[in-house]
């Protein structure tokens, strides 16, 4: 069981020039069958809890997709409804490709800009 974190005061980040303040929560990683890349998930945490962001190091976009698959959330309610909207988007958009034919490729993973991973 991991360490409850500390709550700090919104209050300590009031000053000139810090915007957005925000905690790191935790890292899950996972990998789709047939790529050897690992995907790393980051989620991001308000520091009163109300809401959570996700940075990822992968974007998914196999053959016959138009782009990568990106969620629409900004922010979501809880870590669990982070992370399931992170593997659903991974898990449609491989199940497609691999409906239609196509054999898994590390080619299909796009590197994220959003972090240093």
């Amino acid at each position: 069981m991991s360490e409850q974190l500390q709550a700090v005061p919104r209050q300590l980040f009031r000053r000139p020039g810090v915007a957005n303040p925000r905690r790191f929560v935790g890292e899950y990683c996972f990998e789709l069958d047939g790529l050897s890349e690992m995907v790393r998930v980051r989620i991001f945490g308000s520091l009163d809890e109300e809401w959570y962001e996700v940075a990822q190091s992968h974007y998914l976009q196999p053959p016959g997709a138009s782009g990568p698959s990106m969620s629409e959330t900004q922010r979501y309610g809880s870590v669990e409804e982070a992370l399931s909207d992170v593997l659903d988007l991974f898990s449609d958009g491989y199940k497609q490709a691999i409906d239609a034919g196509h054999v898994p490729d590390d080619s299909w993973l796009m590197p994220s800009r959003e972090m240093d991973w």
